[in-house]
């Protein structure tokens, strides 16, 4: 598949009216595995340039003493997003083959730049929902991680050869807590706090 506007926005349309045929389209791009991770490292930068711009819009945060807190910078949230990518490619993987799945990690790898590229252009969407209607930004924000979790379960069903997308979807929830739960003993044993 060359890499068009036209071609994009077609797989971004499949995407959202067949999420499996889009995670097969996706599977199939031509790319070695450098490439892939290439593509996620460019999601999670482009993910840093458009956080800082929303960070120039929203009001400053306050913190509990009241003083203004500083955004996190472009490379630390870049950073940030390229592990999260990474370990939910490595968790849809390998939790994936534990229970039978298929599925191979570099398909996990594109699959989760595919699935932070619909990201990007939905908080660009909320971008300019939030400047022409604000009140309607929260339903966008709700709205999105309710689209992440319906494609991510049909991406992850997909790439293993899942029928069931109500088991898959028990299975990423029950991840997700387990990895939440996971970090949080970790974080504590290193003595950070949440």
């Amino acid at each position: 598949m060359t890499l068009t506007y036209a071609n994009l926005a077609a797989l971004v349309r499949l995407t959202l009216t067949q999420p499996r045929a889009a995670a097969q389209a996706v599977m199939r791009v031509p790319l070695p595995m450098a490439g892939r991770w290439s593509a996620l490292l460019l999601m999670a930068t482009l993910s840093a340039l458009l956080m800082q711009v929303l960070s120039l819009l929203l009001p400053p945060t306050l913190g509990p003493d009241g003083q203004e807190l500083r955004p996190v910078g472009p490379l630390v949230w870049a950073g940030m997003v390229t592990v999260g990518m990474m370990i939910t490619a490595g968790l849809a993987h390998s939790v994936g083959r534990w229970r039978g799945g298929k599925g191979e990690f570099p398909d996990a790898v594109i699959l989760v730049a595919w699935l932070q590229f619909l990201q990007l252009l939905l908080v660009a969407v909320q971008i300019v929902v939030m400047l022409l209607l604000p009140m309607l930004a929260p339903v966008i924000e709700i709205g999105g991680v309710l689209l992440f979790l319906w494609l991510l379960v049909n991406f992850v069903a997909e790439m293993h050869g899942f029928r069931s997308l109500g088991l898959v979807f028990l299975g990423v929830i029950l991840t997700f807590v387990g990895a939440v739960f996971a970090l949080s003993l970790l974080m504590m044993s290193l003595g950070v706090g949440l």
